[in-house]
Formats: C-alpha cells, sequence, structure tokens
C-alpha cells in the first residue's frame, strides 16, 4: 500500500510533467494536490480494509463472526470454572442452616476471584460441614485454581464460620481467540458437515465452551454408534463440559444414532534431544528455541493424533540452524490411538560435544 508522500509524490510527478512547472507547497495547486493525496488515501487504506476483512482467512474480531455464521459456525463465550465449596462451623447447630443459591465466596490476594453456589445447600443440625456445587462468577480461565484457594466468606448467611474448596475449580476458558476460530471456520470450508458426516459431530463438540479438541469414532461401539473424545484446556474436560455436550448432541444426532461422549485420556510423550550448533552461535539461546518449538509442535495436536520423531527433528530444524541432531535412547514414535490425546512429557534437551 502506497503511503500518504508516495502518493503526493507521484501526483506531484505527473503534475510536472504535464505543465513543464513545479506545484509549489504554498500555491493554490500544491494545495489542492495535497487535499486529494489525502482523500486517495484514505480511500485506498479503506480499500485495502474491505479486502482484507472479506475473507475468512484475514478478517478479525466482529467480521470474521460474521463469516462464521454464514457456515454455523459461532464463536465460543467464555467458560466459567467449577467445583465444590464446602461451608464449615466450629461447632454444629440445632437447627437446619439454608446456604443460598448465588452465596459468594473468593480467593484471599491482591486479586481476589469470587465464586458463587449454584444451588440451595442446607447445613443440616448437627452437622459442621457441607459441600456445595459452584461456579466462578466470571467466565475465563482466571477461575481455575488450585484446591485450598477460596477461603475468604464475601456474602455468606450468619453462622457460617469458614470456607474452603477442598479440590481444584476446572474448566474455565477464555472467550475463543480469533486464530482458533478461524482455524474451526476454514476447517468447515475444507470439510462441510452434511448432517452425518464426522465433521458435523465433530463441530457440534468443539462449539461447545471449554472444548479445544473432539474426536469421532463412528460406529466406535457398534453399528448405529458414534463415540466421541473430548479435550479441554491443557486438560481433560470436566463432567459439566461432558455433559453439556451430550446435551447439545440429544438435540442434533441423527436419528437411530447413539452418541457416547466421554473425556479422553493424556497419553504423556517423553522427549530427549541431543543437537549441536554452529561455531560461535550461543547454545543456551538456541536451546531455549528447541525446548519451544517442542512445545509448540504439541500444542497443536489433536485427540487421536500420532506423533513422530520426524516431527520433532523439523520443528528443532526450524527453530535453529543445528548441523548434528540426534535423539535419546528410549525415544520412539507415539502411533495414533483412539480417545487418547498426546501431550508433553519429560522434555530433556542436550548439547553434542
Amino acid at each position: 500500500m502506497e503511503t500518504f508522500e508516495e502518493l503526493l509524490r507521484s501526483m506531484e510527478a505527473a503534475y510536472r510533467a504535464q505543465s513543464g512547472h513545479e506545484a509549489e507547497d504554498v500555491s493554490d495547486t500544491g494545495l489542492r494536490l495535497r487535499v486529494l493525496a489525502g482523500e486517495l488515501y484514505r480511500l485506498w487504506a479503506k480499500l485495502q480494509w474491505l479486502r482484507r476483512e472479506a475473507f475468512p482467512q484475514t478478517a478479525t474480531g466482529d467480521r470474521l463472526d460474521l463469516h462464521g455464521e454464514q457456515r454455523g459456525i459461532i464463536r465460543k463465550e467464555a467458560a466459567h470454572a467449577v467445583g465444590t465449596i464446602t461451608f464449615s462451623r466450629y461447632l454444629p447447630m440445632s437447627f437446619d442452616l439454608v446456604i443460598p443459591q448465588g452465596t459468594v465466596c473468593a480467593t484471599s490476594g491482591e486479586e481476589p476471584v469470587e465464586y458463587e453456589t449454584m444451588e440451595e445447600t442446607v447445613l443440616t443440625a448437627g452437622e459442621v460441614s457441607v459441600d456445595a456445587p459452584a461456579r466462578a462468577v466470571l467466565g475465563g480461565r482466571a477461575g481455575n485454581c488450585a484446591s485450598g484457594r477460596i477461603t475468604v466468606l464475601t456474602a455468606v448467611p450468619a453462622g457460617i464460620n469458614y470456607c474452603v474448596n477442598r479440590e481444584a475449580f476446572t474448566g474455565g476458558a477464555d472467550p475463543e481467540y480469533d486464530e482458533a476460530y478461524r482455524a474451526r471456520i476454514l476447517a468447515a470450508y475444507a470439510q462441510p458437515d452434511n448432517g452425518t458426516n464426522a465433521a458435523y459431530y465433530k463441530e457440534i463438540a468443539l462449539a461447545q465452551p471449554g472444548v479445544t479438541s473432539a474426536q469421532v469414532v463412528p460406529r466406535g461401539g457398534g453399528d448405529g454408534t458414534v463415540n466421541i473424545y473430548l479435550w479441554g484446556e491443557g486438560a481433560a474436560p470436566g463432567e459439566e463440559v461432558v455433559e453439556a455436550v451430550k446435551a447439545a448432541f440429544e438435540k442434533r444426532r441423527e436419528l437411530g444414532i447413539t452418541v457416547d461422549v466421554m473425556a479422553a485420556s493424556a497419553r504423556k510423550v517423553n522427549v530427549g534431544i541431543l543437537f549441536k550448533v554452529p561455531a560461535g552461535a550461543d547454545y543456551a539461546a538456541a536451546e531455549a528455541l528447541v525446548q519451544q518449538a517442542i512445545r509448540d509442535l504439541f500444542a497443536k495436536k489433536q485427540v487421536g493424533d500420532p506423533v513422530y520423531l520426524t516431527e520433532y527433528s523439523r520443528a528443532a530444524l526450524d527453530a535453529v540452524p543445528a548441523i548434528q541432531m540426534q535423539f535419546s535412547s528410549g525415544v520412539r514414535d507415539a502411533p495414533a490411538a483412539d480417545a487418547v490425546m498426546p501431550v508433553i512429557g519429560n522434555l530433556v534437551t542436550g548439547e553434542i560435544t
């Protein structure tokens, strides 16, 4: 795209060639040329924007949403982390204590995250604690937290002395960012669903918040069945996500077809690479690049994918100009397997001396 100055210089050169005179900056002609060059530049910029937003390969934001809607692909909203909060007293009471739905607790620290109960819960007479299902008030990955982090009583009934989450809160996911959303849209163009094929079932699963990868196995349980294996944000999705996907399939599955939805299991793959860089190259910097390249390789894997040694080599050589490379003993290809998500285990790199 030409800049404003390039357009102006081109117009001044054309004026000089046609008239035989210079267009002085302070002259009426010079001012007109500058105004016209500015308007042409604005028009050219708008045309470039329109060209970029007209195709799903380059569109962004709301315009990308419009492309997705044309294919029936909707951007995933943020998912709320879910778990259980235990409300407790020091001593039992002689009557039931109701903990209303929407009771709020929070994590401690400078940036607390709030959680609310999802249903009314009763601490019965004679008991000192009760578990209540809860979720993060705001959707997003920030709601995921380790066990023992939710300890602040924000708005709870009188009579509750303390609270804690004995298990981690999981399932929180940020709204689908442009590149992940774009990949789903382009996949829909490359393999359109027809209401019966694997692409149809896969898109339904991927449309659910908290699902980042899905494998479709036709006849996984015999004739008339389809098995769906799910993966979430760096881990197997929680029960709530699995149930949400099941509910989506109950509404949209084919007649006479049984759809079984399950979380995929992780298979840790250990990677050991030794390599040598050219003389004078910074090995420490190269090692960091190789490790990141291997992590990026695994980040792109889908449920059921294999991992081959040649992929490690390609990723490492794309990252650094290694002149020699070998794998540690025991490093092997990880063949494809249904219901299995390959995740990186121990990653060891070293220098060939």
